[in-house]
């Protein structure tokens, strides 16, 4: 709003006296566009350089405090995995305190199956060892006895081998009686901390037979027949040779035998006929509900 003094001037002016007169209020900006006077010219405060510079400091801190803030939210992060880290460690001690338990304890022997028979060799070698027993002082000395044994052995021929085979028959035998009588009278429990303790140890876990000795059906006549075959000459020789360009020495027996049993007549076929009924009709007498079942 002009004051009345300025009003008074414009109204003298040949040029805004028609704008006077039409309105009754003029604005500065209308009066600054036409002519300008010392009464009418307003002043024009530019912004200070200071405050650019106010306001600079003014993003800093806002930054400065953003930083702040990221920080103060990171700073739980950091705490988290701190915590995890710590945590971790005892998440293993735990998990060592768990894993690490007591070894089972070892069943007497008294308790266990009885042990298998040695076969020829090892039988040689136990003897051999027994009559130098004093010479052992070192394993090296172990180890150039069963260098020597070995040497030994290849070098025997069939009748020299024979008094060993036949011994290993007779504990075979024996071995088949004991274990007969040991699963009569082994407990479940006992047959469990056995197989703890193998597993401990790594080895392969024991089962209770489904059937006894005196429930397994007899043999046939040509699994009679190859039995026979094995502890024959011939069977031992095929044994001892070893893998050969047909296969293993229990296969090539077995193939061996099945050609001289098809090559056999039923006359040398009859000896193993006649000893499979007979004990299969003595198996049916005593036991008729597993003859009737099958």
């Amino acid at each position: 709003m002009l004051s009345l003094f300025a009003r008074h001037i414009a109204s003298h002016l040949p040029v805004l006296r028609t704008n006077v007169l039409s309105s009754s209020v003029l604005t500065a900006s209308a009066f600054v566009a036409t002519r300008r006077t010392f009464f009418t010219t307003r002043r024009i405060q530019l912004p200070a350089a200071a405050s650019k510079s106010a306001s600079t400091p003014a993003k800093k801190t806002t930054n400065k405090t953003t930083k702040k803030t990221t920080a103060t939210k990171a700073a739980p992060k950091k705490a988290k995995a701190t915590k995890e880290a710590k945590s971790k460690p005892k998440s293993k001690a735990i998990s060592k305190k768990t894993v690490e338990r007591p070894p089972p304890k070892r069943v007497p022997k008294s308790e266990q199956p009885p042990s298998r028979p040695p076969n020829g060799y090892l039988l040689f070698f136990s003897r051999l060892v027994q009559d130098r027993r004093s010479d052992i002082k070192t394993a090296t000395d172990t180890q150039d006895l069963a260098k020597e044994a070995a040497t030994k052995w290849n070098g025997f021929t069939l009748a020299e081998k024979q008094p060993y085979y036949n011994e290993v028959e007779v504990l075979k035998k024996q071995y088949e009686e004991k274990l007969d009588e040991y699963w009569k009278s082994a407990s479940p429990k006992t047959l469990r901390e056995i197989n703890a303790r193998r597993k401990h140890d790594g080895r392969n876990k024991i089962h209770r037979p489904h059937q006894e000795n005196h429930y397994k059906r007899p043999k046939g006549p040509f699994f009679r027949f190859i039995e026979n075959f094995r502890q024959s000459d011939d069977g031992r020789t095929i044994q001892e040779a070893g893998v050969t360009a047909t296969g293993r020495g229990a296969v090539n027996v077995a193939r061996e035998a099945g050609a001289r049993w098809r090559a056999m007549s039923a006359s040398d076929k009859a000896p193993y006929m006649e000893a499979y009924q007979k004990e299969h009709a003595d198996w049916q007498a005593n036991h008729p509900s597993k003859s009737a079942s099958s």
